[in-house]
């Protein structure tokens, strides 16, 4: 089978003083990682039209850019890192088919981010496709954003996925994960971005050790969670509820009790509304809590690598708290739901369910700035 090529256009002078081969060599490793297809990189020199700034636009100096999507994730990054930090300026990436998002992130920037003092700058990039482009969608953003680095001179970049996702694991054989945040496309990214400035930057990802709870129980502005987005569906101005984002969101809420969005669905009562996003989770939670020794290796692979066990840990108590809670409050959820709960307790008890919905209450953890 003939290696396929891809053409990465670059402008003539400027590429001249790239490290080009370490770039292509970098790009050629992520390829191999992410899509297990050998692709040959070849750079194709592009004359630059019209390259002298005439806008007069003057940017002051930020030492530190911060990823924005409008998710909770980075709606409480950007909030927590702007009290950490200091300086902060965001970037948002607006997909040509993304303007349902589009438009919550404006509203979110004149409603939330302006008053809290971080400015936010949009770039638009092409729309979501299948296959390749999506999964590489995280490096695009990041090694992007080495141009509004470059404009604010800024030594670091912040990533603000919570571990949970950043380190996704398989729950099958053949589960397609996210790898948008995986650590070897945020390294193949620094790298890149390093090459391009010509100077050492750091991608700091301050919630990569805390839960999706977590980062919701640390958020400075809690009410305003709701009004963030998470779901595949969100194209179309809602939460359809069944989608992998919108499961974990919403367990995650309901354990660290927070008022989360609108849902048009909802798996944990409807026997109806598609459940196997719900189910694979709450069963590979299920397995680290009781049987984690005997778990599969595609299951546990990314978690022993990278010494996340006691991050899925909690990730696991957090879900299941969830359904802790709904029970107690006497709320109804699905019979299959209940007996896996039911199960889990005849295990573990519920202390440690007890303990998680306590310490989210708290909300005493650390992201690392």
């Amino acid at each position: 089978m003939p290696v396929r090529t891809a053409e990465i256009p670059l402008f003539e002078p400027i590429s001249l003083g790239y490290d080009l081969a370490a770039i292509r060599h970098t790009i050629h490793e992520l390829l191999i990682f992410v899509l297990v297809e050998d692709i040959d990189i070849r750079f194709k020199a592009l004359r630059m039209e019209g390259a002298e700034n005439t806008s007069g636009a003057a940017f002051n100096k930020s030492a530190n850019v911060c990823l924005f999507s409008g998710g909770i994730d980075s709606y409480v990054g950007v909030l927590v890192g702007k009290e950490k930090l200091g300086e902060l300026e965001a970037v948002f990436y607006a997909h040509s088919d993304q303007s349902k998002t589009i438009h919550l992130v404006h509203r979110m920037q004149r409603n939330q981010l302006s008053k809290a003092g971080i400015p936010l700058h949009k770039v638009g990039v092409p729309s979501i496709q299948a296959q390749g482009y999506a999964q590489l969608r995280g490096f695009l953003y990041t090694v992007a954003s080495a141009a509004w680095m470059h404009v604010l001179k800024a030594d670091k970049l912040v990533v603000t996925e919570c571990g949970p996702t950043m380190y996704q694991p398989r729950f099958s054989p053949f589960d397609l994960i996210t790898m948008t945040t995986h650590p070897v496309v945020l390294g193949c990214a620094r790298q890149v971005i390093s090459s391009l400035l010509g100077r050492e930057v750091q991608i700091i990802k301050p919630f990569e050790n805390l839960t999706k709870a977590e980062v919701m129980a640390i958020s400075p502005d809690k009410d305003q969670l709701k009004i963030t987005h998470s779901c595949i569906s969100q194209r179309f101005g809602s939460h359809d509820g069944t989608c992998y984002g919108c499961v974990i969101r919403r367990l995650a809420g309901i354990a660290a009790g927070i008022r989360d969005a609108k849902y048009e669905k909802n798996p944990l009562v409807d026997a109806r509304a598609r459940s196997g996003n719900l189910f694979a989770l709450l069963t590979y939670c299920f397995n680290i809590l009781t049987d984690y020794s005997n778990m599969e290796d595609f299951e546990t692979e990314t978690i022993e690598i990278y010494g996340k066990q006691d991050l899925f840990r909690r990730f696991a108590l957090d879900n299941f708290a969830a359904v802790h809670r709904l029970i107690l409050e006497g709320h109804r959820v699905q019979r299959p739901i209940r007996a896996m709960y039911e199960e889990l307790i005849s295990v573990i008890g519920t202390a440690d369910l007890d303990g998680r919905l306590a310490a989210l209450r708290a909300g005493r953890f650390s992201p690392q700035f």
